[in-house]
């Protein structure tokens, strides 16, 4: 199993102690590039998809793990 699967199963289970650089390799991995950081928010931008503002803390609200899966399913659809 490789580290980005890994880190995507770990994602699925919605562990309270994510941490946003773990969850930011995960959306990284998945082709959306930072744009721009405007205060607490990281703003992550991919061609033909929508732009996905997070805030950069941790430990990642479990609605937002909702959110950023919601917005990477089809980037797994593959793999799961």
């Amino acid at each position: 199993m490789t580290k980005r699967k890994k880190l995507y199963q770990r994602i699925l289970n919605k562990p309270k102690d994510l941490r946003f650089d773990e969850l930011e390799k995960l959306i990284l991995s998945c082709g959306y590039r930072l744009n721009r950081i405007r205060g607490s928010h990281a703003i992550y931008t991919k061609p033909d998809s929508e732009t996905l503002t997070i805030p950069r803390k941790s430990p990642v609200k479990s609605y937002l793990i909702d959110y950023v899966l919601t917005m990477l399913g089809d980037c797994f659809d593959d793999e799961i």
